[in-house]
This record gives C-alpha cells, structure tokens and sequence, in this order.
C-alpha cells in the first residue's frame, strides 16, 4: 500500500511538473524554390556584372599613361630601325648611280627596308600627341612618295623601258627620309608628363 501510494503521489507530481514546463515547438521557416532561386539569380548576376565593371573602372584610370610609356618605349625602337634603314639606303647610291634597277628593286625589299613604313608609323604614333606630331606626318608623306617613284622607276627600268634615271629619286629618298628621323627623334625624346605637374 506504501508503494502504490508512493508512486501514485511521484506520478501526480511529475503530472504538474510536466504542465508548467515549456515544450519544445519545432516550427520550421519553409522558403518556397522560387525565392530561393530568385535570391541565388540575384547574387549570381551581381557577381557577374560587377567584376568586370571593377575591372574596367579600375584599368580606365591606369591606360592612358601605360599607353603613352608604351608607345615611347615603343619609339625608340623603331627609331632606331629608321636610323639602321639610312645606312642601308647610302649603301644603294652606287646601283643608284648606275641605274642599276634590279639591284635598287631588291635593295629596297631587304630586310631593313622593308619594314620602314610599320616603324615610321610606330613613331607617329608615338609623337600624334606632341607638337611635332604634323611635322612627322608631313615629312613622311613626302618620304613615302620619294621611295615609291624610286620604286616604280627601277619597275619600269627592270622591265626594259629606255631612259630612266633612278639618281634623283634616290637622292630625294635619302634627304627625306633623314629629315623624317631627325624630327622623330625630336618628338621621341619629348618628356611625358605626369598628372602633379612633373615630368619625367
């Protein structure tokens, strides 16, 4: 009888405990699929769109001076192919002299002749923001004209025309094309300015 009403009254008492005590409620945040890949279409068109736009906003600020430190560099090179193709043209006067045209035709094809008008144009790119930069495109153009009428001369003498001279077009190539390599060195060693006001 002890017993029983022991545990009659533990039984009771664990009733009115168990009333009193919170329970655990388990309410879960359901997220439809639709928001969920709203929110993930979200983040991936941010991270899509704003790295490249960092990138650009970052590089635009740094270009122009990279483009024009590049370009002198750049430059200086192919003044110094200019100067290399001076020689290499003296070293035709005699063929000029002599009309020689096949000999003048080939000279003109070598190497470092060849490639005059790609450097010429290096260079006039290099100074087009300097103040010799109408200077370099008019004395290339009258250089330009010079060494083709020397070119379609040793043509036309190679081809058997009596007649022609090849000495007064060369002459005039030579002369030209020195005055377009002194007035590029000039714009190439114009100093580029630096945005406090130095220059370098």
């Amino acid at each position: 009888m002890k017993v029983t009403l022991s545990t009659f009254i533990l039984a009771i008492f664990a009733a009115n405990a168990s009333a009193f005590s919170s329970s655990p409620s388990f309410r879960a945040t359901q997220s439809s699929p639709t928001e969920l890949n709203s929110v993930s279409r979200r983040n991936v068109f941010k991270s899509i769109v704003g790295a490249p736009a960092m990138a650009v906003i970052a590089t635009s600020f740094s270009q122009p001076a990279f483009a024009d430190v590049t370009n002198k560099i750049a430059s200086q090179s192919s003044l110094r192919y200019v100067k290399r193709s001076i020689r290499e043209l003296d070293r035709l006067e005699l063929y000029a002299a002599q009309n020689e045209y096949s000999e003048i035709k080939q000279g003109l094809r070598t190497p470092a002749l060849s490639e005059i008008r790609k450097n010429a144009n290096v260079l006039i790119k290099g100074g087009e923001d300097g103040p010799e930069a109408e200077n370099l495109l008019k004395s290339y153009a009258v250089f330009i004209k010079d060494i083709e009428a020397l070119d379609s001369s040793a043509s036309l003498g190679s081809r058997g025309k009596k007649g022609v001279e090849l000495f007064s077009s060369y002459q005039s190539a030579v002369k030209d094309l020195a005055v377009f390599a002194e007035i590029a060195e000039r714009s190439v060693t114009i100093p580029i300015s630096i945005e406090d006001g130095q220059s370098s």
